[in-house]
């Protein structure tokens, strides 16, 4: 082979090791921002593509180390190295940088933005199908408020909670909240589906109480006060809550849609 098709060969693994690296590096960056930030942008099968790329990514690169290896102690046995390879020497230059910079601002950007739509479409749907849920099974949801009143009736609520549950695939879970007093303080009260029809029928539903956080202990506040009777949306890492809110002469209490979702929406699943 001649020198300069060495050269140029041994240029272009080069570019073929900086490059791959360069991807690496980048999808490193974007996999620790995701991470850091929580941010729930890829599917399933695009992660698994991610990392069988980085697989190939790894042999590619030993592949090419291992060539230009070959191909340089090849040109310094030849002792033209020096007078040909002014041509193509300058490998990495300002155009480089600025392109991975570039790269890595776009990635950043697409994992926000991701994020935000995929959210935001989540929000979307999960507030569609509570809709549809209370309009379709209203019958079911008016029997509650009376319940919650009614010792001989509070038992029915945990089945009325489980076959919401089993309506929509958006929500692998409905539980109610409402709210009591203890001691004469305020209190909040959580009623699940698998709760037992014994513990309902004790004082505050057996002690059920409902461990608030900081993104809802004000806005269960202002509902049970009668300051604000709007429902909340809230989403955080891979969860999704949708509390959706019931005013029923003195009886208040709330429906709380729950979703725990793996990955996100960019990708084919």
């Amino acid at each position: 082979m001649k020198s300069r098709n060495k050269i140029k060969l041994a240029n272009l693994t080069t570019w073929i090791m900086v490059i791959t690296i360069s991807v690496i590096a980048i999808w490193f960056i974007g996999f620790m921002v995701a991470n850091t930030f929580d941010l729930n942008v890829f599917t399933k099968r695009t992660s698994d593509f991610m990392f069988g790329f980085i697989g190939f990514s790894a042999v590619l690169v030993l592949c090419s180390a291992i060539l230009n290896i070959s191909l340089n102690i090849g040109l310094i046995a030849d002792s033209k190295v020096q007078e040909l390879k002014t041509e193509g020497s300058n490998l990495i230059g300002k155009k480089f940088y600025v392109a991975t910079l570039f790269g890595i601002i776009a990635l950043i950007a697409f994992l926000f933005i991701g994020d935000y739509l995929t959210r935001k479409n989540e929000e979307n749907k999960l507030v569609s199908a509570a809709d549809y849920i209370v309009e379709t099974y209203s019958e079911s949801i008016n029997k509650i408020a009376p319940s919650l009143t009614d010792t001989s009736k509070v038992g029915q609520i945990p089945e009325i909670l489980k076959f919401l549950s089993n309506q929509k695939s958006e929500f692998p879970s409905v539980t109610l909240l409402t709210s009591g007093k203890y001691d004469g303080q305020f209190t909040y009260l959580e009623i699940s589906h698998w709760e037992s029809i014994e513990n309902l029928k004790k004082p505050l539903f057996g002690n059920s109480f409902y461990k608030c956080q900081d993104y809802d202990c004000e806005y269960l506040q202002q509902l049970f006060t009668g300051k604000t009777n709007k429902s909340l949306f809230w989403t955080e890492k891979n969860d999704y809550k949708l509390y959706y809110p019931f005013v029923e002469k003195d009886t208040k209490y709330i429906l709380l849609f729950t979703k725990y979702q793996r990955h996100g929406k960019v990708g084919s699943y």
